[in-house]
């Protein structure tokens, strides 16, 4: 599935270094099957990404997150301050692009998804039957 054109006048949306790394680090740790987590930000910054279990049937090629780490999540996001606004999920195969199983799993469509795929991380969000990108810049804190 190609990702769409970012929206004219769209603001990018800024990912704190600590949350890179925490992606990265995962992604390193799970070899060829997919890492996943969840995103906590507020006004179009994210500051922490947190790693999940990944509970697929297949997790070479899908990714399921652990349905207990998004209740808590939820809890986590009630509580404040950051709130729940997405996941994260690698491609071990390198490419970038969500995939149609991606479009599928979306259940909230106001999420952000982030993918992590030969060493980048792209952002999109759902939009139609598809994706749409989301400029992402790194912060350093």
């Amino acid at each position: 599935m190609q990702l769409g054109s970012p929206a004219a006048g769209s603001t990018p949306v800024t990912l704190s270094a600590t949350a890179a790394a925490a992606m990265h680090a995962e992604v390193q740790r799970s070899g060829n099957s997919e890492a996943c987590g969840l995103l906590f930000g507020l006004d179009g910054r994210i500051t922490r990404a947190t790693v999940a279990r990944n509970v697929a049937a297949d997790p070479t090629s899908r990714f399921e997150i652990d349905p207990a780490h998004l209740f808590d999540a939820h809890r986590a996001s009630r509580a404040g301050p950051d709130r729940l606004v997405g996941c994260w999920h690698s491609h071990p195969n390198g490419r970038g692009e969500p995939s149609r199983h991606d479009r599928a799993g979306v259940a909230d469509e106001s999420w952000l998804w982030l993918i992590v795929a030969g060493g980048s991380i792209r952002a999109c969000r759902p939009i139609g039957d598809g994706f749409a990108e989301v400029a992402l810049r790194e912060s350093p804190r």
